[in-house]
């Protein structure tokens, strides 16, 4: 018997993003309802969410691609709001300095804050170089790439320079850089990829909390795998190849959910994930199965903190 939407939020609140995501756990979770009411699970989840102080990112797999791991990045990198979370960072960075930031969500530019703090402005510049060395590159977390990006992007905030700098590093962080020359000054030295995703994407999860986040909550809605080129009028196609990627991209999540603190997964899909498709179901893909199908069910109904749930109509 499955359960009610209902019943399952209120258990993913209480149990997930009240206390667990944000005190750095990680989970990932299935959700098969109807196809109407998907989009107001969908809903309800990230309205909770946003009152517990976490990031949402919704990832609709009509839109991405989620075949490799880096496209879940670029999805995320394109969905934080990067100018909050860059001028909380920036303000707790000064504070920690032992100056005060003169108004608390304001961008202030340098020569500002130091007449604020009633200090030189190359003093005041050499000190929070220092907390900037001190606070994030020896932040050993995050992967050197993704340091020398957060460094860039705070010092271009602060001082006001390089504007074209700013754009390259969010450009690399969404996935649409054009050249990798145009980050030489930044000295990061690769873009992001197959091999070194998951170490930007623990980065991610590390970085968000450190900037006033609570965590990160993706919403994926994955209907867009079951539908075949016959019946899609607009988005994404997912050959059945492709939709084997993707769940092994999502098999990836699960076993490395102890390494993204923070980070909450919600997979939403429609009865087709676990139809008897030989070529798009769950059931095609046993590594992903075998980690999400519950053995244990509670006489007359379904576990509400099994990893996939069924939700009643």
């Amino acid at each position: 018997m499955a359960i009610t939407a209902q019943t399952w939020l209120d258990i993913m609140e209480r149990e997930y993003l009240g206390d667990f995501i944000p005190a750095g756990g990680g989970a990932v979770r299935f959700v098969v309802a109807e196809a109407g009411d998907i989009d107001s699970i969908a809903g309800d989840l990230r309205q909770r969410a946003v009152g517990r102080g976490l990031e949402v990112v919704p990832i609709d797999l009509a839109s991405v691609r989620l075949h490799m791991l880096q496209n879940v990045v670029f999805a995320i990198a394109a969905a934080l709001p990067w100018e909050r979370l860059l001028q909380t960072r920036l303000e707790v960075l000064v504070e920690g300095a032992g100056y005060r930031w003169p108004e608390a969500g304001r961008p202030v530019l340098l020569p500002t804050l130091a007449e604020a703090n009633g200090v030189a402005v190359h003093l005041l510049r050499r000190d929070l170089m220092q907390a900037l060395s001190r606070e994030v590159w020896q932040d050993s977390r995050l992967t050197q790439d993704f340091r020398y990006a957060m460094i860039a992007l705070l010092e271009a905030r602060l001082t006001g320079e390089d504007e074209a700098l700013t754009a390259s590093v969010m450009d690399w962080l969404r996935g649409t850089l054009r050249s990798i020359g145009q980050l030489k000054s930044a000295q990061i030295g690769r873009r992001i990829g197959r091999q070194n995703a998951r170490a930007v994407l623990m980065s991610l999860c590390h970085w968000v909390p450190t900037c006033g986040g609570a965590g990160m909550v993706l919403v994926l809605d994955i209907r867009q795998l079951h539908r075949e080129r016959r019946v899609i009028t607009e988005g994404l196609v997912y050959t059945p190849a492709a939709v084997m990627d993707c769940y092994e991209v999502l098999r990836q999540l699960i076993d490395d959910s102890e390494h993204f603190p923070g980070l909450f997964v919600a997979a939403l899909a429609d009865d087709a994930f676990l139809s008897d498709d030989p070529r798009r179901s769950l059931g095609q893909y046993t590594a992903l199965q075998m980690r999400v199908w519950d053995d244990v069910r509670p006489q007359g109904g379904d576990n509400p903190l099994a990893p996939l749930v069924r939700i009643a109509s």
